[in-house]
């Protein structure tokens, strides 16, 4: 049994694992050889706008990723630790809020940002993605299942809530906000539909996801293969962190 769990696992892996492969393979070559840099050294040369874009995404993603998870630990602290009158019915519409797709919250998102004057702006593609409800349930999650009696203690020490998070809350989450902080950056990494909605007019602002199908066809696996290392390397870097996180999550 063992064995035939093991074979499984192995071919899913290699099927998951393909197309990463296949692409980095597909960029070293060029014009019939192999192995060949010369993609990228036309990508980066005499395409100098893929950096242009290249950045834009890691600004985005980064900005994202700080703010989203600044305003959801409080937020997650106040649902899991904080006893007040509806906070059952506040959570609850958090929770439906976060299933809701992309497009169903579109509409109100994009009247909401073109009544503040912010559509074809930076703003427009972290605004929306900074206050995802999806950070506030999965730090909820993980800070409820911190002992009640650390909280009492440090409030011993202290009434100021952020000493209570800094010394209390923050130690004992810290793999869980490594994991969060990662799932944040591969969203906002891979946005699409956000930058094509709400900035079409000022093409200079968008991510490199969208970009990047506007590469010329022999530098586009090149192109391809530099936009998944930033992902790649967070993985490696962070994996013992995703992996104590996702052991230690409970529902």
């Amino acid at each position: 049994m063992k064995k035939i769990r093991l074979i499984i696992l192995s071919l899913l892996s290699i099927l998951f694992a393909f197309p990463v492969v296949g692409t980095a393979l597909k960029s070293l070559s060029y014009n019939g050889r192999f192995p060949s840099l010369s993609s990228y050294w036309e990508l980066f040369t005499t395409d100098c706008t893929y950096l242009h874009f290249f950045w834009n995404s890691v600004f985005y993603a980064a900005v994202i990723t700080f703010f989203s998870i600044l305003i959801s630990l409080p937020l997650g602290f106040l649902f899991a630790k904080i006893r007040f009158k509806g906070s059952s019915a506040l959570f609850f519409i958090y929770i439906v809020v976060m299933m809701l797709p992309f497009q169903a919250t579109l509409l109100p998102n994009y009247i909401r940002l073109r009544d503040f004057g912010l559509l074809n702006t930076p703003l427009a593609l972290t605004l929306p993605m900074i206050f995802s409800p999806f950070a506030v349930f999965l730090l909820r999650q993980f800070i409820k299942n911190i002992p009640s009696d650390i909280i009492d203690y440090t409030l011993l020490e202290t009434s100021s809530v952020f000493k209570v998070l800094r010394y209390a809350v923050i130690p004992n989450i810290r793999p869980a906000i490594a994991s969060l902080a990662i799932l944040i950056f591969c969203e906002s990494w891979n946005m699409v539909d956000q930058a094509l909605i709400f900035s079409m007019e000022n093409t200079g602002i968008y991510p490199l996801s969208v970009a990047l199908s506007d590469l010329p066809e022999d530098v586009k696996f090149s192109g391809g293969t530099v936009y998944m290392i930033p992902i790649i390397m967070l993985f490696v870097i962070f994996r013992s962190e995703l992996e104590h996180s996702m052991e230690s999550y409970k529902f």
